[in-house]
């Protein structure tokens, strides 16, 4: 609840966008925390999140894991958001696409609304970040152990650029990148037309493993 209610400062923004955002995770003992590095795009409550496992600093996914999954054309995939619509996972690779149904989220939702509530923010100065000039944010909540930092870019509308959430000895980061304010392609939040739609994500996983095995198969051929 406390993650959701300190994120709601950015996913309740209601600017159309575009931008490169760097997300960081809490990094296992005794390996360097994980960064997925996402293309995005927000309008009116819609969002796309554009992945390319390429770009992931991970020990858990060293080069070699990567390339298998990129043999399989795997390794690019973008999800599409719409309010009250199941979630679509597209894999331009196999130009296929699956419908995913949300997990229930009704316990988390009310315990983030209340906390939501009680948000304070301070501010801390004023720092430049990726180029932005920024205020930075003290995000705090009464009777909550959790701790956040927003840095707002001042030149673009005060969008939450930066987020530095901590929770339980954890840290969370979120940054933004090449912000371009302004409604995005209508297309963003669409499957592309031309795609299939597959059954689940272990189908799509499936048929590509088979047509890896095939352009392999066939690679051996006298």
């Amino acid at each position: 609840p406390f993650l959701a209610a300190a994120l709601s400062e950015f996913f309740s923004d209601t600017r159309a966008f575009t931008a490169g955002v760097e997300l960081t995770l809490p990094a296992k003992d005794g390996e360097a925390a994980m960064k997925l590095p996402f293309g995005v795009a927000m309008a009116d409550g819609k969002m796309r999140w554009e992945l390319n496992l390429a770009n992931v600093k991970s020990a858990e996914l060293p080069p070699e894991a990567i390339a298998s999954i990129k043999g399989m054309g795997l390794d690019q995939m973008f999800f599409i958001y719409l309010p009250g619509k199941p979630l679509t996972l597209v894999f331009p690779g196999m130009k296929t696409f699956v419908e995913m149904s949300l997990p229930k989220t009704e316990g988390i939702q009310q315990k983030a609304a209340e906390k939501i509530g009680r948000l304070e923010k301070t501010e801390q100065g004023r720092e430049v970040i990726a180029g932005q000039p920024t205020v930075k944010y003290a995000v705090k909540i009464p009777g909550d152990d959790g701790t956040a930092t927003v840095w707002q870019a001042t030149n673009l509308q005060n969008l939450p650029i930066k987020m530095a959430i901590t929770k339980n000895q954890q840290t969370y980061q979120l940054q933004l990148s090449n912000v371009r304010l302004g409604q995005p392609n209508a297309t963003y939040f669409t499957a592309p037309a031309g795609f299939a739609k597959a059954s689940d994500v272990n189908a799509v996983i499936q048929a590509a493993a088979m047509k890896s095995f095939s352009d392999i198969a066939g690679g051996l051929k006298p």
